[in-house]
């Protein structure tokens, strides 16, 4: 009975994350999260797990360490890159996280190139996170564009000083590259990790660094194994809708089976017991 008990929390929590991935199968740049089991009787076995599948293992394990253990992975196969028609949405084509600043002031990384220009022409993901380092665009800027090494270029119709923002923070392009009338307005980095399966999920779509992942790389897409930057395209989540469906289904008939046992279980104790008795 303890370990059908033990199977049944672990099939929840597959179940869960499974749902977690299907509710965000449309989130631009999603990274699903995979469950690994392994049967584990001591700290090594587990440590091997770990090695073996990759990721975390899961805080507060509700399952018993010395029955099964519950590896934690993230899929971070590409998505589909789909075409938007918005000059700031951004998608990488290859390795590499954006970094933004977020709510509580700590450095987070994401896929999900959603962006947009604040009221003081920051710019920012579509959560209000600013950009890390931070780019400026003026809002007399038009024809913004983003090229595949991460510059943001675009013309200006005024002088950046016109809309009462100060500019301090961002550059333009020397003159010999303004023959084609463009201003750069600045360049988004990448940042890399040894291991992005260690990374932790904070939720909102961002990754936090630990030591499994090591700290963040920064790099200049196109370059040194760093992807490039499509603009006007976005990353879909990589969820496999067909396989994800499946898997559920298949968990609830396993959970359901799981929870006959245990009451067959219950029920032929306490026949045992009446007889004793």
């Amino acid at each position: 009975m303890h370990l059908s008990a033990v199977y049944l929390q672990t099939i929840q929590n597959k179940m869960d994350k499974l749902s977690n991935n299907l509710a965000n199968s449309v989130t631009p740049g999603f990274k699903q999260q995979l469950l690994s089991l392994e049967e584990s009787y001591d700290a090594q076995d587990r440590a091997n797990s770990v090695a073996q599948y990759g990721g975390l293992p899961l805080t507060n394990n509700p399952v018993p360490q010395d029955n099964l253990y519950v590896g934690r992975r993230l899929d971070f196969s590409p998505g589909t890159l789909t075409d938007t028609g918005n000059s700031l949405d951004m998608a990488i084509a290859g390795e590499g996280f954006f970094q933004v600043r977020t709510e509580s002031g700590e450095l987070g990384y994401t896929r999900a190139g959603v962006f947009t220009v604040d009221s003081a022409g920051n710019l920012v993901n579509n959560l209000g996170m600013l950009l890390e380092p931070r780019v400026i665009i003026p809002k007399n800027a038009t024809n913004v564009h983003v090229e595949e090494n991460g510059t943001i270029r675009g013309s200006l119709k005024t002088s950046p000083e016109d809309d009462g923002i100060d500019y301090a923070d961002y550059y333009y392009a020397d003159d010999e590259d303004l023959a084609d009338g463009l201003v750069t307005f600045g360049r988004i980095a990448l940042y890399k990790f040894v291991n992005p399966d260690g990374l932790a999920q904070a939720g909102k779509n961002i990754f936090l660094p630990t030591e499994a992942s090591g700290q963040a790389l920064e790099g200049t897409a196109g370059e040194d194994g760093y992807g490039l930057i499509k603009g006007s395209t976005l990353e879909r989540s990589n969820t496999d809708l067909v396989t994800t469906m499946t898997s559920i289904i298949q968990l609830q008939r396993a959970y359901q089976l799981n929870l006959k046992i245990i009451r067959n279980q219950d029920e032929m104790s306490n026949l045992a017991i009446g007889m004793r008795g």
